[in-house]
């Protein structure tokens, strides 16, 4: 149910307007290079998110605009963000930049698995040390970007459930051209091959053995699309600094494969999520079964 509803005050982009809200670790980064990867979708440029709904929101409205060039072959205009979802103020602050004019995407996983996942990233990037249990203590938003069915209910006050089209990740990892086919379909744009240098690249991870230079450079990092250089970041990249900072890319967690304190940590912290979530949506998610 729809607890506030205003009028959308302005229009900002002249065509459909898509915007991403899942959590990071349920295959967002696959999904901006997929979508990258064609000629009919706008993304921002040379950043994958702007950060506004969460942490840029006093920047204005002009700020964001700016961040996406639309040409003539676009049919779509689509921010992947992975911030948004566990956020307390990005889904009014959506809402009352777009109101209904918007349609949103929720890429999900198994929160056990995203978690575990979560906390490998963040221990890459410096953001968090010592042992899962640590790291929850240091950055609980490992485990509360999991609590999915508490964290759309924010949206909901906002947006109907129906509104909202959840995909996940598991699905994408059993069959890549199905799950782009309901990518597509959602976004309602044509079904375009993915690109072979894009199977079965989603949620690499990685393990730095620089873990205070990681943080460093990730800070760094962080001030630098603060400010919109985003080249120098880019250029970073191009020279290897990301490789050479923060590691070979691997594959990501496997829940079968997770030490036994930390599987049944994440189980005891999370073990109802999955039936809050189905209760709340109305079905079954197969892919979590």
């Amino acid at each position: 149910m729809i607890i506030e509803r205003r009028k959308r005050p302005y229009k900002i982009f002249d065509r459909p307007f898509v915007f991403f809200m899942g959590p990071q670790r349920s295959g967002t980064s696959w999904l901006d290079r997929y979508l990258r990867s064609r000629d009919d979708v706008c993304l921002p440029d040379d950043v994958k998110e702007v950060f506004f709904f969460d942490r840029d929101f006093d920047k204005g409205i002009g700020s964001y605009a700016a961040h996406f060039h639309p040409n003539d072959a676009h049919k779509i205009i689509t921010e992947i963000s992975t911030t948004s979802f566990d956020h307390e103020l990005a889904p009014k602050r959506l809402f009352d930049v777009f109101g209904q004019d918007v349609k949103l995407v929720c890429p999900l996983r198994n929160p056990i698995v995203r978690s575990y996942s979560l906390y490998l990233h963040y221990l890459r990037y410096g953001i968090v040390t010592g042992s899962l249990k640590e790291a929850c203590e240091q950055h609980p938003q490992i485990l509360d970007s999991s609590r999915y069915a508490d964290n759309i209910k924010r949206w909901l006050k906002f947006y109907d459930l129906n509104n909202i089209n959840f995909v996940y990740q598991e699905d994408l990892e059993s069959d890549q051209d199905l799950y782009i086919h309901e990518i597509c379909d959602i976004l309602d744009i044509p079904f375009v091959p993915l690109p072979i240098e894009l199977r079965a690249r989603f949620n690499v991870t990685t393990f730095s053995n620089f873990g205070r230079v990681a943080g460093y450079a990730q800070r760094f990092a962080d001030w630098l699309r603060q400010h919109r250089l985003y080249f120098l970041i880019n250029f970073a990249k191009a020279l290897g600094m990301k490789r050479l900072i923060f590691g070979k890319e691997e594959p990501d967690a496997v829940k079968n494969e997770m030490p036994a304190e930390d599987a049944m940590f994440l189980q005891e912290q999370l073990g109802q999520e999955i039936e809050k979530f189905e209760t709340l949506v109305g079905y079954k998610v197969a892919a979590w079964s």
